[in-house]
């Protein structure tokens, strides 16, 4: 569901003829957002995966259709004044990256974050859901944004009640029909309400901030002590695309309705280059979760299909595709066959590195089996606080990890060969990890192209990567003596021997279920 709302106006619900489907709600949309969004669901897997729209898009299709038959065009209205000290402010733009090593780093993607509430002015509209929210100091921003007259809503997931919220909500309250609420979508928004799903995207909307006009932040941030000092997180920033803008509005509105069954995935990327939205050409391109699959319609194995490992240029020579994948999470069955996909992309000649926050042991042993090309470069950034603990979880006399710091991301940076266009350079950031449970969540999934966006991730990336202080080696090696036959007689050499073992870790006080 897409919808076209007024700069300074609070969205319309509306009931319509298919309420009784999907809600007693639903929402009003424009025309051509709906048209966007009707050929992106149709085609858009299609032109992305090379294969037939699954049954999945088809459904979301014919319930766009549906809306598209009572959408009634709205009129923009000009957009709020901001005060005159802030006419020249204008939003962060672009990636931003905490660093939990470092004190001043910790807190560098929310300072951005509450600098940009502080420029909102009145009339203007802060939206955010996000799964988990603790900091005192940004309830106390939006508080001081919703009495200067900003209409503020924020949903939740409901595993937390902290003192931040019960601040907010003190203030503003939890009716959904206001022009201001704080509201716990009951486990998840959009999809099947049962003990496994979660809102689990991060999405930061600012109608208006200083100068700047819609203002969209999302990426792996939660509002929490955590993601500034234990986790590394990313934070993507865009403004100014006034249609995707509507689109994330129109999904933000559709999750306020807090569905008990799951809905269909939406895909949308403002205005399409083409007929219909495509990654390998689109600047911005979304997908929002729950988009359950498996290994035959997964989107992961979508992408990572497009990649060709090896290009000839004009001079003869073969090009490799690069890809940088930093992810949260690997685990369960989902994590094992992505993992072999990915793996798969560097026996086939991709030059592949892989970083993790936490892994099951099968999965490692599936990423990390070898190849002609032997293993995959892999590193974890889950490292100890606290070296001297004597934590010994299994007992087998070796300290083992409390996972004190790891990495919050899930971003994946392709460079060289992707849909049959070489030089691509992209990024994929959101909010969704490579586990099981990951697909049936709210969870948003942002691609952007361009090669400036890919080298500030990839700058993250190597920091983190070549940093001992940031990251270790996921395979253990020793040494052992191996006997050969070399020039007519057996000789003694030392070699190394890498190996694979458990991540034996406790997650400690300072994990996230997420």
């Amino acid at each position: 569901m897409i919808e076209v709302v007024r700069r300074s106006d609070s969205p319309r619900l509306a009931a319509g003829p298919c309420a009784g489907r999907r809600s007693s709600k639903g929402v009003s949309v424009s025309r051509f957002s709906t048209l966007v969004l009707v050929s992106s669901l149709v085609l858009g897997t299609a032109l992305a995966g090379g294969t037939t729209a699954s049954a999945t898009e088809r459904n979301a299709s014919a319930a766009t259709q549906e809306l598209t038959q009572q959408a009634k065009p709205q009129v923009k209205q000009q957009a709020p004044k901001p005060p005159k000290k802030w006419r020249k402010w204008e939003a962060p733009s672009g990636p931003f990256f905490n660093d939990p090593h470092r004190k001043e780093g910790q807190f560098r993607i929310e300072r951005r974050i509450v600098d940009t509430i502080k420029h909102t002015p009145r009339g203007s509209y802060i939206r955010i859901a996000v799964y988990s929210f603790d900091r005192v100091n940004v309830a106390d921003a939006l508080i001081a944004a919703y009495r200067r007259g900003v209409k503020v809503q924020i949903l939740l997931n409901d595993h937390w009640d902290t003192g931040a919220m019960k601040k907010i909500r003190n203030v503003i309250g939890t009716d959904r029909t206001a022009k201001s609420f704080i509201y716990k979508c009951k486990k998840s928004c959009r999809s099947a309400a049962n003990e496994y799903n979660n809102l689990h995207s991060k999405l930061y909307l600012f109608s208006q901030a200083g100068k700047t006009e819609d203002v969209i932040a999302t990426g792996s941030h939660n509002l929490t002590r955590n993601a500034a000092i234990h986790q590394w997180n990313d934070l993507y920033f865009m403004s100014g695309e006034h249609e995707i803008f509507r689109q994330f509005v129109g999904l933000f509105n559709d999750m306020k309705n807090d569905y008990n069954t799951r809905q269909d995935p939406l895909l949308f990327c403002g205005v399409p280059t083409g007929a219909a939205c495509d990654d390998s050409v689109d600047k911005h391109t979304v997908w929002a979760f729950p988009r359950v699959s498996g290994p035959k319609n997964d989107l992961v194995i979508d992408t990572l299909d497009k990649v060709q490992c090896l290009t000839p240029d004009a001079e003869g020579n073969v090009v490799r595709t690069k890809l940088a994948l930093s992810m949260h999470t690997m685990r369960g069955n989902r994590g094992d066959y992505l993992a072999a996909a990915i793996r798969k992309k560097w026996a086939q000649g991709c030059d592949v590195r892989v970083m993790f926050g936490l892994i099951g042991y099968h999965t490692k042993g599936v990423i990390a089996a070898p190849t002609p090309r032997g293993r995959i470069p892999l590193r974890s950034t889950g490292l100890d606080y606290n070296l001297d603990d004597d934590f010994d979880l299994n007992s087998d006399g070796v300290d083992d990890l409390i996972l004190d710091y790891y990495s919050h991301q899930k971003y994946l940076v392709i460079q060289g060969t992707y849909n049959g266009i070489p030089g691509t350079e992209m990024v994929i950031t959101g909010s969704s990890n490579w586990a099981s449970l990951s697909t049936a969540n709210d969870e948003i999934w942002l691609t952007i192209r361009g090669a400036r966006v890919a080298k500030k991730y990839l700058g993250n990336y190597n920091y983190q990567w070549n940093n001992t202080r940031n990251s270790r080696n996921a395979y253990t090696t020793s040494y052992a003596n191996f006997r050969v036959f070399r020039d007519g007689r057996w000789v003694t050499e030392r070699r190394k021997v890498t190996t694979l073992t458990p991540e034996n870790y406790a997650t400690g006080p300072y994990w996230e279920n997420d």
